[in-house]
């Protein structure tokens, strides 16, 4: 995927990925060629190909750029001044399964959802406020761990018809998170 700083070039992105949100909206993702892609944005083959590899690419660019938040606040403070990083992380995320349920039933209907647990990891990963201290590869596994979930509790949302408030989320979230079920 380009990730450069040609206007042009970052205008085309724009321009496949509301192509791609549009027509996905019409008629399932498996349906969609790269030749219909190219001429509902108004951009060449050879310009796709020098933007992205793959119609998939295009959809991880939508997620990066238009959905997915990069928890990059530090989280807040509990009396005594310790950080409750988790009920932040849990906040946050069930803020934006909000936010974005449109785009999260788009995506469980075409079997992409795996492209979440992607998106949410890089967010966490970029993240200087997730799991500050934490050993690299300890932090690695975490990340993939919280993304896999929250990304799974997103596709159970949308398959329940994304009912339920922001609230409810994060405290389903912390109860899955804490492991209090066990």
């Amino acid at each position: 995927m380009y990730c450069g700083s040609n206007k042009t070039a970052l205008q085309s992105q724009r321009q496949i990925a509301g192509a791609m949100m549009a027509l996905i909206r019409e008629k399932p993702y498996t349906q969609i060629t790269i030749s219909e892609l190219c001429k509902t944005a108004g951009i060449s083959r050879q310009t796709f190909y020098s933007l992205f590899t793959s119609r998939e690419n295009v959809i991880a660019f939508t997620l990066q750029t238009n959905a997915c938040d990069s928890p990059d606040i530090t989280p807040p403070r509990e009396p005594g001044g310790r950080m409750n990083a988790l009920h932040w992380l849990c906040r946050s995320y069930s803020e934006y399964l909000l936010r974005n349920r449109d785009l999260i039933k788009l995506l469980v209907e075409n079997k992409l959802e795996y492209l979440l647990v992607d998106s949410f990891f890089e967010a966490m990963d970029r993240c200087e406020c997730f799991l500050p201290g934490v050993d690299p590869c300890l932090r690695a596994y975490a990340g993939s761990f919280y993304a896999g979930g929250i990304a799974f509790l997103a596709r159970r949302y949308a398959l329940q018809g994304c009912t339920g408030t922001a609230e409810e989320l994060e405290k389903l979230l912390m109860t899955l998170l804490t492991g209090s079920l066990f």
